[in-house]
């Protein structure tokens, strides 16, 4: 380390000395005795040394001293404006860029320093006669060229810009990277027959250069001329066959033209095509996602080109996760979270692979699935709120709440800025409390929920049922159920909950209407409607009525258990 230390120094000292000659160049006019020489060498020597070793703020300071000793320094003012400029305080680099340009107009170095401050200061049109003078005083240095070219462009004068190619063009010739910067150019001044002419001049010089064949059919397909673009897009499949990214081109040529048929056939092309990075086939794909939601009719589209992703590219992870985001919005859930679990094995570990596993999880049911997946995903990703809920949720169903009640409590810790999923934390400890019979806690944490989210009709709900059950504080029971019903009047579940807590309070002619509205909206196959109507024709006296009820409520209960049974097939989470 002692070595490489050393060497770093010694660099720092030959740059010291590279750069005292451009100070002892200055200096000669500057009137400086020897003695004074001398220092104000030392002090640039230790500037450098200082600027390499990374202590710009020390470096600028000396580099000032320098000037204080020195006014005519220009060296100094170079790199007193790079420190600035690196520093982004690109106003006090100006000063000391032009200063040191004003004082060493011949220095490239200094001049190209100074126009591209310029531009950071957003003055683009001085920043162009600073690089044309430098190619005056330079005409063989061709990229110099280039740079006053493009400050040209900045400064909204492209018809110069032109002009400074075609000088460039004059000296070295035709040129593949000038061509297509002045066809580009006459694209943007709307001057399309320009554009064209110098594409064919590039095509002259290399007839397989495919990306002058592909801006070429660009260049026709705005101009109207579909049959020459086509003609153009097809030449480019003569000259580079396996160009993946003329199939896309072409996607979008028969877009455009409305032939959507040959559109989806050439982006299947790119899509199986392994030349085209899975990168770019990821980005169209996820292109379709929002596309869906405005036109359904895509979703069949882009999980076929999911698909086609996942057997041209087997072996990556991201490919299987996207095509599984297309399944879930296409409610494949068990579908989609096999492929989650494919990226996952093929060594992914991004936490939304692992979220979108255990949201799978809990909307198919699987709770002891759900259990495992959220436990690894705790140990993975321990800074994560979202996994310490759905763990918590699995256990809550598995009935081991004391588990449920730890990790729900350790990880509503994490929630930042998430008002939403820190309100579902406290209702699902609300919940989990409640099975415990801990109701002071169970009722604490419903009401912090509700403190965050008064509107969420579930809590509202859930919370509301729970004390009808015990019994307690109904007319608060009473106001949140009805609330929930004014936020979800179609809700089967929340007039069977408000029906019931009317029958608590001994309104039984309520009751009665609100839980028949429950069964006429589909609960007439939940065991616990079922008998609560029941019971409520028993309090209004038609015991044949209740006892029938009741009779269905025990058949529903053995066909609910058979079906657990038998099935394990997917449910609404």
């Amino acid at each position: 380390m002692k070595r490489i230390y050393y060497l770093i120094l010694a660099t720092a000292l030959l740059a010291g000395c590279k750069g005292s000659k451009s100070v002892s160049s200055s200096t000669k006019k500057s009137g400086l005795t020897e003695v004074q020489q001398a220092e104000v060498t030392n002090v640039f020597f230790n500037a450098n040394k200082e600027k390499i070793l990374g202590n710009l703020d020390n470096a600028a300071g000396l580099f000032s001293e320098v000037i204080r000793k020195d006014p005519t320094n220009a060296a100094s003012y170079y790199e007193l404006a790079n420190i600035y400029s690196e520093q982004k305080r690109y106003a006090d680099a100006l000063y000391f860029a032009k200063t040191a340009y004003q004082l060493d107009t011949k220095n490239s170095w200094y001049a190209l320093s100074y126009s591209d401050i310029l531009q950071k200061n957003r003055k683009y049109v001085e920043s162009a006669e600073v690089l044309e003078q430098l190619v005056n005083d330079f005409p063989d240095r061709t990229e110099f060229y280039y740079e006053w070219a493009t400050a040209l462009m900045y400064a909204e004068k492209p018809a110069d810009a032109i002009k400074v190619y075609d000088k460039l063009e004059a000296k070295i010739g035709a040129n593949r990277e000038v061509g297509m910067q002045k066809s580009r150019i006459y694209q943007r001044l709307n001057k399309s027959d320009k554009a064209v002419e110098e594409l064919k001049k590039l095509i002259e010089l290399d007839r397989t250069d495919a990306q002058a064949y592909g801006m070429l059919a660009e260049v026709y397909q705005s101009m109207g001329q579909n049959d020459k673009a086509l003609e153009t897009f097809n030449k480019i499949l003569e000259v580079d066959p396996e160009n993946p990214y003329v199939h896309l081109s072409l996607a979008d040529f028969y877009r455009t033209t409305g032939e959507k048929e040959k559109s989806v056939a050439e982006l299947k092309k790119a899509f199986t095509n392994k030349e085209l990075d899975i990168d770019t086939k990821i980005s169209i794909l996820g292109s379709y996602y929002s596309l869906v939601d405005l036109h359904p009719e895509l979703l069949e589209q882009a999980l076929e080109m999911g698909k086609l992703l996942t057997e041209t590219h087997p072996s990556e992870p991201n490919a299987h996760a996207v095509y599984a985001d297309f399944l879930t919005k296409d409610k494949k859930t068990a579908q989609a979270r096999d492929e989650y679990r494919k990226a996952r094995s093929l060594g992914s570990r991004e936490f939304s692979v692992y979220y979108s596993i255990l949201l799978t999880d809990a909307q198919l049911s699987d709770w002891d699935t759900l259990k495992v997946d959220g436990e690894e995903a705790m140990s993975l990703f321990p800074d994560q709120p979202g996994a310490y809920f759905f763990t918590g949720m699995a256990y809550i169903q598995l009935k081991k709440y004391i588990d449920a009640v730890s990790t729900l409590n350790s990880g509503v810790k994490m929630v930042v800025d998430n008002k939403g999923l820190e309100s579902q934390f406290y209702a699902s400890l609300g919940d989990a409390y409640n099975e415990m019979k801990n109701y002071p806690k169970s009722d604490e944490n419903y009401d912090k929920a509700l403190e965050i989210n008064p509107k969420d009709a579930t809590v509202l709900n859930n919370y509301a049922y729970y004390l009808s059950v015990r019994g307690e504080e109904l007319e608060k029971a009473e106001r949140m159920s009805r609330s929930s019903n004014e936020l979800e009047p179609t809700s089967a579940s929340y007039q069977d909950t408000y029906g019931w807590i009317m029958y608590k309070q001994g309104k039984y002619s309520d009751a009665k209407i609100w839980i028949e509205k429950a069964l006429s909206n589909g609960s007439d196959s939940s065991a616990t409607v079922l008998e609560h109507y029941g019971d409520v024709l028993f309090r209004m006296g038609d015991n044949l009525k209740a006892l029938e009820y009741w009779q269905k409520q025990k058949q529903q209960v053995r066909a609910d258990r058979n079906f657990r049974e038998e099935n394990s097939g997917e449910k609404d989470f």
